[in-house]
């Protein structure tokens, strides 16, 4: 998974890259592949916004979050994430493997 992130009026440090990397890291759990994920931090006015784009085979995930404090909305952002690949996860795999329902299987 190629992993990019980056600083929108806001200089992105080492400690804070390596913080949104694990964070972002986590979410291969859930679903995989992911194919990249791209983080943007914005600061206005005190008030720190991440947005977290990952994309996966045929979609595009979009999950954004703000707070006033900057690891606060790294972690908001992933856990939006990580619920939207979970529930992703869940739809496919259930999809794969639903069996008809008895009901169906009367009508015909």
């Amino acid at each position: 998974m190629k992993i990019s992130i980056e600083g929108h009026h806001y200089q992105v440090s080492d400690a804070t890259r390596t913080y949104a990397t694990s964070a972002v890291e986590k979410a291969e759990r859930f679903y995989s592949p992911i194919i990249d994920c791209h983080m943007t931090i914005r600061e206005v006015k005190a008030t720190f916004t991440a947005d977290l784009v990952v994309r996966v085979q045929g979609q595009t995930l979009k999950a954004s979050d703000n707070d006033a404090k900057l690891y606060k909305a790294v972690d908001a952002a992933c856990d939006k994430m990580t619920r939207q690949l979970q529930k992703l996860h869940d739809k496919r795999r259930n999809h794969r493997n639903a069996m008809p329902d008895d009901s169906t299987l009367s009508e015909v």
